[in-house]
Formats: C-alpha cells, structure tokens, sequence
C-alpha cells in the first residue's frame, strides 16, 4: 500500500511539473487551471486524464509510430512513417537537420569573411613589395 502511495504521489508532481511546464496553445481541451486542479484535488483520475487527454504528445519527446495513409503501398493498417514528400515542421529530425544547416552555413560564411581577410592583407603585402622594387636604389 506504501508503495501505491508512493507511485501516486510522484506520478502527481510529475503531471504537475509537466501541466505548468506546458505552454498553453500546447495544452489540449481544458485550460491549464484546470487540469491542475483537477491533478491537485483528484489525483488518481486527474492524473490519468492529463496524460490521457491533456498533454499534446506530437511535440514531446517520446515518439509514436505514424499511421500510413491509406493510398500507401503497404496495407491501410500499417504502421511506419507517412509516406509524405516534405516532412512537416514539427517533426524534431527536420529541425534538428536545419540547425545543422544553419551552423554549416555560419560555419562557411565565417570562413569566407576569414579567408577575405587574409586576401586583403596579402594583396597589401604584395603592394608593398611592388612598391619597393619600384623604389629607386
């Protein structure tokens, strides 16, 4: 029984935790007051519902497998990624590959600016040298 409360008890300040962490577009079919009360003054069902039914999970870490439209190949109850041509913008992977694009291309656009300024400072050391064989002895 110890151990029963014990769970509850956690599984409260987790749903808590994630209800106020939450923001509130994010958060489904009732306002975040709410759910927190309902997590507060019953906690067993409050909780259940709030993962049940509050929590948005397309933005959370853990992954669901997405179902097939039914014009895939496969059979209409499979499961797998959608059979899409552009990923959408909540998927992580397609921002996680477009910070990466954004530090490549600064990476590239830093070295341009360093690889400018190495040019300018060799072609005013190529001008001075021109400039002393110009020089009268």
């Amino acid at each position: 029984m110890f151990v029963l409360s014990l769970l509850l008890i956690v599984l409260t300040i987790i749903a808590l935790i994630d209800v106020v962490g939450q923001p509130e577009p994010v958060v489904r079919n009732l306002p975040k007051i709410v759910w927190v009360l309902l997590i507060v003054f019953i906690p067993l069902i409050g909780v259940g519902l709030w993962f049940l039914l509050g929590k948005d999970w397309s933005n959370s870490r853990i992954r669901f497998p997405e179902r097939r439209p039914r014009s895939a190949s496969r059979s209409s109850g499979s499961w797998g990624p959608a059979a899409s041509s552009s990923p959408s913008p909540s998927q992580p992977d397609r921002a996680v590959s477009s910070t990466e694009e954004q530090l490549a291309a600064l990476e590239r656009e830093i070295q341009a600016a360093e690889d400018a300024e190495r040019i300018l400072k060799l072609e005013a050391e190529l001008a001075r040298d021109d400039d002393r064989r110009d020089e009268p002895r």
